[in-house]
């Protein structure tokens, strides 16, 4: 398991350099870069593939990895021109990730709209992603869908990502408080653990969400994807991520003792 910082919210203020100096003595492998946000690192659809070559050259120098690029992309809207916007801006971020050397871009299906059917969104979502997977195949890049908003049951995301490409997409957990059954995260993700490509971290001393359960079963399934902070503005946002990074250290020593992985 390779452990990441998301730039949304902590690091949204970090430019490049700040990102080289801080990943490695905070203890991160690698940042998980949030588009379409305006964040201070700059790397964004509108680069030029010239300068995202050498973006790529600077992280390989400065020794952090990309863990992925986590944009705005969605495919619930009703307008089609707004649809054809996010297919198109996925299909971007999928030449961005394989001329900056990562595996793959986050999107999401976000949310039903009270004068569509749902089975229509559904259907339009499916398609989306099947032709944003398409064409990551070719770029050789993956298209990675959260688990987020009202598309966030394991039924519903097993079911549009297995319809649009049976093996290709892959799913981000996202570790929301309603995968959590009886006290256990267990059963959902079991149902979900095939597909999973990504985890999305929030606060890891959160008593509502069992991480070290995840953590245990994470371990127990040999997952060795990248799990990346998702965490809210501080102002003290290093010692915050020296708790972080500490926490995440001691759960995955737990989980690594004998008898441990249940």
């Amino acid at each position: 398991m390779k452990l990441g910082l998301l730039t949304f919210n902590m690091a949204k203020d970090w430019d490049l350099d700040t990102i080289f100096e801080k990943m490695p003595a905070l203890g991160f492998a690698g940042v998980e870069l949030r588009t379409q946000r305006e964040h201070a690192h700059r790397v964004e659809p509108e680069v030029p593939d010239d300068e995202l070559a050498a973006i790529r050259e600077r992280f390989a120098e400065a020794g952090v990895a990309i863990a992925g690029l986590s944009s705005s992309c969605s495919f619930d809207a009703p307008d089609p021109e707004v649809l054809r916007a996010n297919i198109d801006a996925t299909k971007r971020h999928l030449d961005m990730c394989a001329l900056l050397g990562t595996g793959g871009v986050k999107v999401y299906g976000n949310v039903f709209h009270d004068d569509v059917p749902r089975e229509q969104t559904i259907a339009q979502l499916t398609a989306s992603l099947a032709e944003c997977a398409a064409h990551g195949a070719q770029v050789g890049a993956q298209v990675r869908f959260e688990m987020h908003g009202q598309f966030n049951t394991p039924e519903l995301c097993l079911q549009v990502i297995s319809e649009a490409d049976p093996a290709g997409i892959g799913l981000i957990f996202n570790c929301n408080p309603m995968d959590v059954v009886e006290g256990s995260v267990a059963p959902t993700w079991n149902a979900v653990r095939a597909r999973v490509i990504h985890v999305h971290l929030h606060d890891l001393a959160d008593p509502q969400f069992p991480y070290d359960e995840l953590v245990r079963l994470l371990a127990r399934d040999g997952f060795d994807g990248w799990a990346t902070g998702e965490l809210p503005e501080s102002p003290d946002a290093d010692r915050v991520l020296r708790y972080f990074v500490a926490l995440w250290e001691a759960y995955v020593a737990l989980a690594d003792a004998p008898n441990s992985r249940r």
